[in-house]
């Protein structure tokens, strides 16, 4: 049994817990495609349901590319002046200084804000970007920016539209973004985002159960015919592998999943990611998601008429749902909840009313 003074598992989104299992084939995909040659593409997002892992993949890649020395990464929050936080980074970097220098960029030209008020700052600022990627191109480095959570904005909007001009001008700047499906998907018809809705992408999959089970087995000195059934319960979902691990590791002195340890597992996972994804869906995507657990069986007739939808409108919804990671499509004719224990919590009394 591994000896931890603390609990190894955590609950905050983003931050990479002590227990981590690595996503290998996304993670290496993401970071051969930016650092490989040839280079095919310059953006990259992944996708992914609440609590997927998208923003600790993202860390991971990011981190790994930071230990280039040809790379230098840039964080910047989504409700930032997107493209005034990469200038003062860029301008504020020790090697980005020097090679401007060396190359007599004049800074004082340079010396403004996206707010400052020039006749057209947002153009000047687009132009002092490109001119530093440049003078980068030509000393061999690169730059990866990483934006978590894209969202419609005009900030992000704006960057979008520069970045593709960065890509023009075939500057080394590349850009890895984490996002929800309906985030992306509002992006479909948005005038200069259409280009970060089409980008590559990976939708984050369940992590392996047999990892998942080893971990609990090595952190908790459980039997693997323990460890497995903890591990189905979490049905590969990230968070719930934290979630579970974490009560599991609060309550050591209760049996494994006892009634105390899987009622703390609902509730805790209810208030940190099912209510929030809940609350997003449409009507008829709650009307499908309730029709799965009260429909008499897994099929898809069964749960359509319990839903009572005609096929086109089911098809369409199903897609959504699937698309949201929120179900599993994956055995002909059978619809299941991806997540787990979500039939229990539309069971709670919060949910009565669909059970009337």
């Amino acid at each position: 049994m591994e000896m931890y003074q603390k609990n190894p598992f955590n609950l905050s989104f983003g931050r990479k817990p002590n227990e981590y299992i690595d996503r290998y084939a996304e993670v290496s995909h993401i970071y051969n495609m930016f650092t490989e040659l040839p280079v095919t593409d310059q953006i990259y997002v992944i996708m992914g349901v609440r609590g997927a892992g998208k923003t600790v993949a993202m860390t991971d890649i990011a981190e790994r590319i930071k230990a280039l020395q040809d790379w230098i990464v840039i964080k910047i929050s989504p409700i930032d002046d997107i493209l005034d936080a990469l200038f003062k980074i860029l301008v504020n970097d020790e090697r980005v200084h020097q090679i401007c220098v060396e190359a007599k960029v004049d800074f004082s030209l340079f010396g403004f804000s996206a707010s400052a008020s020039n006749k057209n700052p947002g153009q000047n600022l687009i132009h002092a970007i490109d001119e530093i990627l440049e003078k980068l191109e030509k000393r061999g480095l690169k730059v990866l920016i990483a934006i978590d959570e894209v969202t419609d904005t005009a900030e992000m909007r704006a960057f979008v539209s520069a970045f593709q001009l960065f890509i023009t001008n075939n500057r080394p700047v590349f850009f890895l973004a984490t996002a929800l499906f309906e985030e992306i998907e509002s992006l479909r018809n948005v005038r200069n985002l259409t280009f970060l809705y089409r980008a590559p992408k990976a939708v984050l999959s369940q992590l392996n159960t047999g990892a998942i089970a080893n971990t609990y087995a090595r952190v908790f000195g459980c039997t693997k015919t323990q460890a497995l059934k903890m591990a189905g319960m979490t049905k590969g979902y990230p968070l719930a592998f934290q979630i579970l691990g974490y009560v599991t590791w609060e309550h050591r002195d209760l049996p494994l999943l006892s009634e105390e340890i899987v009622a703390e597992f609902d509730q805790r996972i209810a208030e940190t990611a099912y209510a929030k994804l809940w609350s997003e869906l449409s009507e008829n995507d709650k009307k499908v998601m309730i029709a799965i657990a009260k429909a008499k069986n897994s099929s898809v007739k069964a749960i359509r008429e319990a839903a009572d939808m005609d096929p086109n409108k089911m098809n369409q919804y199903r897609r959504r749902l699937k698309d949201r990671g929120l179900i599993d499509v994956q055995q002909y004719g059978a619809i299941s909840f991806a997540l787990p224990r979500f039939k229990e919590f539309l069971e709670t009394e919060e949910f009565e009313v669909f059970y009337e």
